[in-house]
């Protein structure tokens, strides 16, 4: 069976049973807003109409046309919310009911206890608004603000931020709590006269509040890319030669060193291949030579969504080298066979990090530089731009490449479709302005 054969058959299996809860629709939502235009054209009239039942009315009715324009515009907020995160799964930002139950178990009483409150209020505002069988105006303006205070409140809560807040993912997990429960005191309450007004109010509540965290997520992109031009601002010129030397010295004398110069050795690593300390010192990391300036590397961290899926099918992808790569396939097998790789990622990420930092002070008092991020993740970046200028022809407009050879959106770069998060790639063009990495190209 092909794949789109697959898709109709559970896009019409998901409308059976279907209740139409306002949890369910919300879900049922976010579920469609994973299906961009092109899926949804390739699905038949019958699976569409599946999908727009109890989300557009009068859809029965509807061309082929007609229910891929309404999908797309009853999902337009949940849209924008995965388009805004790309590197989070919609699975992890709208948790199901069952996760957040889970969660909920960890989750301070008083969230809770803040919960019901809201609903009373919630619960006044609507009977204040409705009154002789029909609706105030001003309920749109109330339910807005009882909104505004569940961001409010999400913004206030204490959390391992260096702000001391919430962190973002944190608290769409909790909104989601919050959302589970005023859905549950609503459901509560089917014999109340009022019942039908509550979940009326309730899909506009539930609504306000995910509008609002989408604005929340725009203004917090908006903030990294002040940022980026912050950093952009305060570049250091920096010299490549002398970095390319101690590299090149290093791993030219493997033969000579003993186990206490590792940290040499994954700093001349670093140098020559941009890659992370954890994917260096990560024991299941492999380089293999293809050609003096190109290695296979297999190891790559800090992947999400698209990229996971591309990876975990295509785990090795070529990478340039700013040394003869058999010498950089040659140090990482040193550093397996002095005990200085590990099988645990975590580990890797923390094990190596003070005696790194330590040596990598030396080098930048050395080389007199004085920027903060001259650091061992810091190398990743100057790896990044003097690819660009050896192999890339200097462009500036290198976004995109720095994004194939550091790993970035790996998916989305071989089927040819458009980078989303172009925020980390940028980031590398940042903090430094690299000179003299004709070195690379002499020898």
């Amino acid at each position: 069976m092909g794949i789109n054969a697959i898709l109709e058959l559970w896009v019409l299996n998901m409308g059976k049973n279907m209740t139409t809860t306002i949890e369910e629709l919300n879900q049922k939502r976010e579920s469609i807003a994973k299906y961009d235009q092109a899926t949804l054209e390739m699905m038949s009239v019958p699976a569409l109409k599946k999908l727009a039942r109890s989300i557009i009315p009068g859809h029965s009715k509807m061309k082929k046309d007609e229910l891929i324009s309404g999908l797309i515009s009853a999902t337009k907020a949940e849209r924008v919310v995965v388009a805004l995160i790309p590197d989070t799964p919609l699975e992890v930002i709208e948790m199901n009911k069952l996760a957040s139950l889970v969660v909920a178990e960890n989750i301070n009483e008083d969230l809770s206890d803040w919960t019901t409150k809201l609903y009373e209020d919630f619960r006044a505002v609507v009977q204040a608004n409705y009154l002789d069988g029909k609706w105030n105006e001003k309920i749109h303006g109330d339910i807005a603000a009882l909104a505004y205070r569940v961001i409010r409140f999400l913004d206030n809560r204490e959390g391992q931020e260096a702000d001391g807040g919430l962190a973002f993912t944190t608290k769409l997990r909790y909104r989601t709590h919050i959302q589970n429960l005023l859905t549950e005191l609503v459901g509560a309450e089917v014999a109340s006269p009022y019942y039908d007004q509550l979940r009326y109010s309730l899909e506009m509540l539930l609504k306000q509040i995910r509008y609002q965290i989408t604005d929340l997520t725009a203004q917090k992109k908006g903030l990294q890319e002040r940022r980026l031009a912050e950093r952009k601002e305060e570049k250091e010129i920096v010299s490549f030669k002398p970095i390319y030397d101690f590299a090149v010295a290093v791993l030219n004398g493997l033969d000579k060193l003993k186990a206490p110069d590792w940290k040499k050795v994954s700093i001349a690593l670093a140098i020559a291949t941009g890659r992370r300390m954890a994917e260096i010192h990560l024991t299941s990391s492999q380089f293999e030579y293809v050609d003096k300036t190109t290695c296979n590397f297999t190891g790559q961290l800090k992947v999400k969504g698209d990229a996971l899926e591309y990876f975990e099918k295509n785990p090795a992808y070529p990478i340039p080298t700013l040394v003869d790569a058999q010498l950089v396939c040659d140090a990482h097998e040193w550093l397996k066979r002095n005990g200085k790789t590990v099988e645990d990622t975590r580990v890797a990420a923390n094990r190596y990090t003070k005696d790194l930092s330590e040596v990598m002070k030396l080098l930048k008092s050395r080389n007199h530089i004085e920027h903060d991020f001259f650091t061992y993740k810091g190398l990743r970046t100057i790896y990044a731009q003097v690819c660009s200028q050896v192999f890339n022809g200097n462009d500036p407009d290198n976004t995109l490449y720095l994004a194939r050879i550091l790993g970035h959106g790996r998916g989305e770069l071989l089927r040819g479709d458009k980078l989303i998060d172009m925020l980390t790639p940028q980031s590398y063009n940042s903090d430094f302005r690299v000179v003299d990495s004709d070195c690379v190209l002499n020898a």
